[in-house]
């Protein structure tokens, strides 16, 4: 019984302690300091979008330039741009600097083990 009892003044005295701070908290927070916090927090959600949005078109275009440089200084003096080449449907070993694409590469299709024990004998050196 005495376990009861103190339950039952814990849960009065929650209600009340909630009451009374929601009064209290309704007397100090007038109206305009609510619609203050509201329209602060909008125009925060407004601007942090605007730099998102600016942020990801600005590196797009930043990631876009970086990767042309980066191609451009991998590629050896003549050699084919990796998109033209994939654009062509045609592998990057089968158009080398010099030679046409029209041969035995382009008109033959072989298979890959075969085509890289021709490499390996052009070459004349293997991994």
């Amino acid at each position: 019984m005495r376990r009861l009892f103190w339950v039952g003044v814990g849960v009065t005295i929650t209600v009340v302690v909630i009451r009374r701070g929601k009064r209290l908290v309704a007397q100090y927070a007038p109206e305009a300091v609510v619609d203050r916090a509201e329209r602060t927090a909008q125009d925060l959600g407004h601007r942090a979008e605007t730099f998102v949005g600016a942020f990801r078109s600005e590196f797009t275009t930043a990631r876009a330039r970086r990767e042309a440089e980066l191609t451009a200084a991998l590629l050896a003096e003549g050699q084919p741009d990796p998109d033209d080449v994939r654009a062509s449907g045609l592998r990057a070993s089968t158009v080398r600097p010099g030679r046409s694409a029209v041969g035995r590469h382009a008109s033959v299709p072989r298979d890959v083990e075969a085509e890289i024990a021709a490499d390996e004998a052009e070459l004349g050196y293997s991994f």
